[in-house]
């Protein structure tokens, strides 16, 4: 915080001797107060790749920063990172907290996972004031070996408005068709027992599937198990050719009698870039002929005529033609324009042929919320803005009067086109085999010994992970992407270069992207956002206790407990509320709250709050270009085998039958289960009820199904339950006593079909209880076992170490794809970060990136290869 005040005591003191009017004031203030009181935060996630294979795990670096000046400032203590999949289905959650001075953690992929592309998201608490637009956002791809067996490809024919036909084609891993194959599939969501529908492939391995633009999967499955279990999530692409063309005047308006540059942007149905031709007509003459010049953007001079309307004539490579009309000019209104020349950029100011004058109208900059200059404007004018008092990233011009009413604003971009760099080195050119590698990270004369920082780094093999240059990374990230709504296509692109192009193309998405994070008129009003979620700094639990009568209990006490023998005390306040803070806890422990009254009696109702979050939305391109890419990728790179204890395993069609240890069971089932929880652990959690029990099995959770019922899901699939072999009905299910369990086991999808068909096609819990239990109502209202969520303990990335005898003379084929890991690596002043890891057994090019930020803001990229030969 120290450093802001300092960056805005600089800022400030330019204007410290110039005569503010009462709005100049006000504005400074409220924009001052917007970024020090305010929390703004950013978050950026490093991962060591972005292509994983199931049961791989994902690890990651989170990196916050203060959203205005990019200094890494730590507000919430906590960061939440999600994995999405396109159903907007969440598959897995963590919290991680802030350790080593930095954010850090991992993610398994779940082993079960189905091949394809997820989005991985990422946001504090406090961040959820703002919407999900500007929570970090990855596309992470997952490879399943298992998937391999069966190649679909899809093919889309047209038949009439909104109706299409998929082809869908079946393939064995050696290109061989599934033909004359049975199976079911279900187009869009399951409504009811009819959605579920039969075909046959044909010779070809083919079928066909009637959908609509309204659908978004189809799930097809192999029937009855045969050839052997099969089920998968097709995710429709965007199908119409139909377009939409917006055009954006410079400042936001036509203003009559004046030249003026109109941005344009074209996108298809699926909202993403297309390119397109056209001309711009006044009245019925063409007076432009224009055309996107960088994904899907372009811009145009166009002569606003007193009394004349504009309309464009736009059509796409595919044919496809539409007419758009411009916006109307306005003879009243005021705008604003610019353009940059080397380290100045120059504004003016324009209006319609009859705008009066407000009695004040000002000219206002401000990047990032940061106040950098202001202009009383008193007609037509024209001025200058040095660029070089102005943070790197995308900054403001708004013209607004003294009400706070905005008649004008423009978005532009200020880039460094020098910064200090990193400097990776290396004691050998080449490596072979298993050998070690010694590396130094430092920065770049003459910026050695000035700079300090942390930053993160990841050395992955290139021939499995694919590397894009083009894709989002921390420097287009925190100046360019997390600022801006809608999706920006290869955000890296624009700082790959310093050419004029690049910098035109840039200039093209400060026209079309609007400024939401803030709003101007608001904070020229005094209007501030409420904030609906906290800041996190801590955990606590909070809650409320009601007495006999459903009415608050003044006075009760409470008790908390935890499974690490935690104990606090508190009583409720004048509403029945109670608030336990300063708690520390991860992510395996367990709470029991205990109520009396103020007279020390139990007639008394507990609730516990639980945390609120923001719903998930998988928000990445699903486009036709998209999903071929999407499958080129994973036929080239998908694999039918991956490593159990260090041993390749391939997958084939025979089913592999292994020796196991042998399972206590209770029920038929048990000694094929997949994951178990007997007597022994049941009993750790007595204190607990049976729904938080279950949730102790992998990726089981206890939420509500479609229809609002309660159910067992495992990664958002719903379970199909039984208890001594019979169905339960929920309501009894959590009645069950914990003393009464005896075992829990679960099925997975295969043995699930095999054994219950459809029923259990998405797995089964086994709930195995003492013969004769019955299940009574003897709940105790004043006392409820729960838990929320806690923080992770982060893994500890392996390393082999190969100058131990034993490890290096290892005949198991070392292939990690990831052979290097470290989310906290500090370079100080004094001297170089030192690392050291061992390659692995994969021969060719490895790519080494680091990441991070200094301590002054200072965001630093550096990539290098690693030659094996």
């Amino acid at each position: 915080m120290k450093k802001i005040v300092i960056f805005l005591g600089v800022i400030l003191l330019v204007y410290a001797f110039k005569e503010l009017s009462p709005f100049e004031k006000k504005l400074i203030g409220n924009l001052t107060a917007q970024v020090q009181e305010l929390q703004q935060e950013k978050l950026y996630l490093h991962t060591d790749k972005s292509v994983y294979t199931v049961g791989d795990k994902l690890w990651f670096r989170a990196y916050q920063v203060h959203a205005a000046a990019i200094f890494p400032m730590v507000y919430s203590h906590y960061v939440y990172v999600d994995l999405v999949d396109r159903r907007d289905s969440l598959i897995q959650r963590i919290k991680v907290v802030h350790r080593d001075s930095c954010f850090y953690g991992q993610i398994d992929i779940p082993k079960d996972l189905q091949q394809g592309d997820y989005c991985l998201r990422a946001f504090t608490y406090y961040m959820q004031n703002i919407g999900e637009d500007y929570f970090f956002k990855k596309k992470i791809r997952v490879i399943n070996p298992k998937d391999s067996r069966v190649w679909t490809n899809v093919t889309y024919t047209k038949n009439r408005e909104n109706n299409y036909t998929a082809t869908i084609q079946l393939l064995d891993g050696q290109g061989e068709p599934y033909d004359r194959t049975s199976l079911t599939y279900i187009a869009g969501v399951k409504k009811d027992q009819y959605s579920v529908k039969g075909a046959r492939t044909d010779k070809e391995g083919k079928f066909d599937v009637k959908i609509d633009t309204t659908m978004k999967t189809i799930e097809i499955e192999f029937r009855d198990g045969q050839p052997f279990p099969f089920k998968r999530y097709i995710h429709i692409p965007s199908q119409l050719k139909d377009f939409d063309v917006q055009f954006f005047p410079e400042g936001g308006a036509l203003l009559s009698n004046n030249w003026q540059q109109v941005a344009f942007k074209a996108i298809g149905a699926d909202g993403r870039a297309v390119h397109a031709t056209g001309d711009v007509y006044q009245d019925s003459i063409v007076i432009a002929t224009v055309k996107t010049e960088h994904d899907g953007m372009g811009k145009f001079r166009l002569p606003v005529n007193p009394g004349k309307t504009f309309y464009a004539i736009m059509r796409t490579e595919e044919g496809v033609e539409k007419r758009f009309d411009l916006p109307t000019a306005s003879e009243t209104g005021w705008g604003i324009t610019v353009t940059g020349q080397d380290s100045v950029l120059h504004y003016r100011v324009i209006k319609g042929e009859r705008a009066a004058l407000p009695e004040e109208l000002y000219a206002v900059v401000h990047c990032r919320g940061i106040f950098i200059g202001s202009t009383r404007v008193n007609g037509l004018t024209k001025g200058t803005i040095s660029l070089g008092i102005i943070p790197e990233g995308i900054s403001h011009i708004v013209l607004v009067d003294g009400e706070g009413k905005v008649y004008s604003q423009r978005l532009f971009f200020v880039k460094r086109n020098h910064r200090p760099e990193l400097k990776i080195t290396t004691n050998k050119p080449t490596y072979i085999a298993r050998e070690l590698v010694e590396m130094e990270i430092d920065f770049e004369e003459p910026y050695k010994g000035l700079f300090d920082g942390s930053f993160s780094i990841s050395v992955t093999d290139d021939q499995k992970v694919v590397q894009d240059s083009l894709e989002d990374n921390i420097l287009s990230n925190l100046l360019l992407t997390s600022d801006l709504k809608g999706y920006i296509d290869n955000p890296a692109y624009y700082f790959s270069d310093t050419t004029a192009e690049v910098a035109n193309n840039l200039d093209l998405v400060m026209m079309t992207h609007g400024w939401t994070r803030f709003d101007i008129s608001k904070l020229a009003k005094g209007e501030f956002s409420d904030l609906k979620y906290p800041l996190e700094i801590g955990q606590v639990i909070s809650g409320k206790v009601n007495n006999f009568w459903g009415k608050k209990s003044k006075g009760a006490n409470i008790v908390l407990l935890s499974n690490y023998g935690l104990c606090r005390m508190v009583e409720t306040d004048e509403s029945g509320n109670f608030l336990i803070d300063g708690l520390a806890f991860h992510d395996s422990t367990t709470f029991l709250v205990q109520a009396l009254s103020a007279k020390g009696r139990r007639g008394v109702t507990v609730k516990v709050d639980q945390d609120e979050f923001l719903p998930m939305h998988y928000s990445l391109p699903n486009t036709l270009e998209a999903k071929k890419k999407e499958d080129d990728f994973y036929k080239k790179f998908g694999q039918d085998y991956y490593y159990e204890n260090g041993e390749k395993v391939y997958v084939l069609d025979e089913v592999i039958v292994s020796r196991r240890k042998q399972k206590k069971s209770y029920s038929f089932y048990d000694n094929m289960a997949n994951h178990q929880l007997d007597s022994a652990r049941i009993s750790e959690y007595a204190m607990m009820p049976i729904e938080m029990i279950i949730q102790q099995l992998p990726g089981v959770t206890f939420e509500k199904d479609d229809e609002g019922e309660d159910c067992f899901k495992q990664f958002g699939r719903k379970l199909y339950v039984l208890v001594n072999d019979f169905e339960e009905p929920m309501d009894q299910i959590r009645l069950i006593p914990t003393g009464s369990l005896l075992n829990i086991s679960l099925l997975d999808q295969m043995q699930g079909q095999i054994f219950f068909g459809d029923r259990g096609k998405n797995g089964v819990l086994i709930i195995s209880a003492q013969p004769g239990w019955t299940p009574k109502e003897v709940g105790r209202p004043n006392m409820l076992p729960f838990k929320i969520m806690g923080y992770q303990v982060p893994s500890e990335f392996y390393v082999p170490k190969y100058e131990i005898d034993s490890v290096r003379l290892d005949n198991r084929y070392d292939e990690r794809s990831t052979i290097y890991w470290q989310p906290v690596v500090k370079v100080g002043k004094e001297g170089p970060a030192k690392l050291q890891f061992y390659t692995a057994d994969t021969y060719g090019k490895y790519s080494v990136i680091v990441e991070g930020i200094t301590s002054k803001g200072v965001i630093c990229r550096k990539k290098i290869p690693l030659i094996l030969k």
